[in-house]
């Protein structure tokens, strides 16, 4: 074989690498090519999966979300007038202001006034336990009774002398006298002798003509029929 001869089959040795390494190149980017072009619907119908199970999640957790709910505690079974033969005075009034004849002002009233002679008997409304005997600087001789679910109820402008039996800690029955009329509460003086009585229910002022009626008067102060 001559010089010439060897560098012609030289020339076609390089040819065919040349050719071979450009059909390798071409078939791996051919193939790169379809791979990436594989991969993205893929990318695609994950990332709409995932967001419909997070749609999915966040419906399920706003459908199973309740409201609270408040309590409902019942009253005690029996309630009635503390005072027989009174007459209604003045009217709950613990959102408005209303005239105080004492204080000459105008001021909540976070009870009602059951108008009658002093020395009328005042009588539980409601079975309970006394729990609150004091001589209220303000209102005067005042009894707390504590009832059935936390429900209280507080009388005030009472005469200091009580039954003997009224003490902290005496169970006592709708009915029951456990004061008398009287006009110690220095801020209702210039009324006629009177019961100031409360009604507490869920610790909140609750109007007691709610759960009974009183004669009204002509003279009855905030009334409207």
């Amino acid at each position: 074989m001559n010089k010439n001869q060897k560098k012609r089959q030289l020339n076609r040795g390089l040819s065919i690498a040349l050719a071979l390494l450009l059909a390798v190149t071409v078939s791996v980017t051919i193939i790169a090519f379809a791979s990436s072009s594989r991969k993205k619907p893929i990318e695609s119908t994950n990332t709409s999966e995932t967001s419909n199970t997070e749609t999915t999640s966040s419906t399920t957790t706003t459908a199973t979300e309740k409201p609270t709910d408040n309590p409902v505690v019942a009253k005690p079974d029996e309630i009635i007038c503390p005072v027989s033969g009174g007459v209604l005075g003045k009217v709950f009034s613990a959102d408005v202001p209303v005239w105080s004849l004492t204080m000459e002002d105008y001021r909540v009233h976070s009870g009602i006034d059951i108008t009658a002679d002093a020395g009328t008997a005042v009588m539980a409304c409601a079975d309970g336990t006394i729990t609150e005997v004091k001589a209220d600087p303000m209102m005067g001789q005042t009894i707390t009774i504590t009832h059935a679910e936390g429900y209280q109820s507080i009388y005030k402008n009472l005469q200091t002398k009580l039954p003997e039996n009224i003490k902290i800690g005496t169970k006592v029955s709708a009915g029951d006298t456990i004061g008398y009329v009287g006009d110690t509460a220095l801020v209702e003086i210039s009324d006629s002798p009177h019961l100031h009585f409360e009604f507490i229910g869920e610790n909140v002022s609750v109007d007691p003509l709610t759960f009974f009626a009183v004669p009204v008067s002509d003279s009855t102060s905030n009334y409207e029929d």
